[in-house]
């Protein structure tokens, strides 16, 4: 009898295979206009994967698209999904998850949001399957709970103040102001009003999304030096290394980059130019699997760490991005769930803030529940 049960143990534990995988492309509006250098959102486009297994059980991924953030337009991930990767996954085994998305890396070269939505999914299914959330499968927590970072990007100083004053009451104390949306005059006035008006208790950081010259941004940090701010993200074009290079050595802010990091070479080149952070993106970098090498990196050469979600991702990825940020060796720079700004969410409960912080979900997997219809309503065409 003993050895029946060990048998069947054994077997259950050692065999999880994919039974369907399927990709939806999907448009969700937004609650609010979102501004930032040169971009007016209003409606977000993303990929979500849905793996079946033979089980029963589902796991879902995410990337959104972002083909000017290192990732790829949605058209393009539907196309390496249905062409390269849809048929290598039926009939493998999830418990090989790490061997699978190493497969996966070398099959679709060109893939690389597809494959993190892939990854992402198998996480999820492999939570659920084991019973642990995913946190723990990416090496256990290291913190419970994480303050979220809000981002500010309205049309005028006064709208932005509002709005932050307004997340200041909910429990938010860290916000990320998105530069390029006024004048370079109003972006300065409005990092100032921001550390007069909330004072010591409040962090901030500015992100310009690569909408400035080496002038601009130089003008920037010297005018806000006495400000307190965290770090100026990607000032400079994702090309224009020698700019930033430049600026890194005159400015009396931390630089930061997100849009010219899409792998780990391209980490050890910030890290070489002397930038003191980077924004970390599942999207972009392989899913949770590429996120968590990348994080290795970052702490070996001393490096500053943003994980953010691309505008605006599911509950889906901001459930993800949660499960890193309890595992990263720091998340110092913020971390920033998107999901908040849909007006529509796929997921039937969403993960939100309680007394300023974001719980890290204990629950299976991702934690969510996905509302199918919702999906089906929001296809895109």
């Amino acid at each position: 009898m003993k050895t029946e049960l060990t048998m069947t143990i054994h077997s259950a534990a050692t065999s999880l295979l994919i039974k369907s995988v399927e990709a939806f492309g999907i448009q969700l509006p937004l609650n609010k206009i979102v501004l930032m250098s040169g971009v007016e959102l209003s409606v977000v486009e993303t990929l979500l994967i849905r793996i079946e297994a033979d089980n029963g059980l589902v796991g879902w991924g995410e990337a959104s698209s972002a083909p000017t953030h290192g990732g790829a337009s949605l058209a393009d991930m539907l196309k390496s999904f249905h062409d390269e990767i849809h048929s290598f996954l039926i009939g493998k085994n999830v418990l090989e998850l790490s061997g699978l998305t190493y497969q996966l890396n070398r099959l679709a070269k060109n893939a690389k949001s597809t494959v993190a939505a892939v990854d992402v999914a198998l996480f999820d299914l492999l939570g659920k399957h084991l019973g642990v959330p995913v946190h723990v499968l990416l090496g256990g927590a290291k913190r419970h709970q994480v303050p979220p970072l809000w981002l500010i990007g309205n049309s005028s100083i006064e709208k932005d103040l509002i709005e932050a004053d307004k997340k200041w009451h909910d429990g938010y104390r860290f916000f990320k102001l998105k530069l390029g949306v006024k004048s370079l005059d109003d972006d300065i006035a409005l990092t100032t009003a921001m550390r007069e008006k909330f004072g010591s208790s409040l962090q901030m950081c500015s992100d310009a999304n690569m909408g400035m010259n080496i002038e601009q941004a130089t003008r920037y940090v010297q005018a806000v030096k006495d400000t307190g701010l965290a770090y100026l993200e990607q000032p400079l074009h994702k090309k224009d290394i020698a700019g930033t290079q430049a600026l890194v050595k005159v400015s009396p802010i931390p630089i930061g980059l997100d849009e010219s990091v899409t792998s780990v070479d391209d980490i050890l080149q910030a890290a070489k130019d002397g930038v003191q952070g980077v924004s970390l993106k599942t999207l972009k970098l392989g899913g949770l699997s590429g996120v968590i090498s990348a994080s290795h990196i970052c702490e070996a050469f001393g490096l500053q760490m943003n994980l953010a979600s691309k505008m605006a991702e599911t509950g889906i990825g901001a459930a993800a991005l949660l499960h890193l940020s309890a595992v990263l060796p720091n998340v110092n720079w913020g971390v920033s769930p998107t999901h908040l700004y849909l007006d529509q969410d796929v997921v039937s409960h969403q993960d939100k803030p309680m007394n300023g912080f974001f719980n890290i979900s204990s629950l299976p997997g991702l934690g969510v529940t996905v509302n199918e219809d919702v999906i089906q309503q929001h296809l895109a065409a």
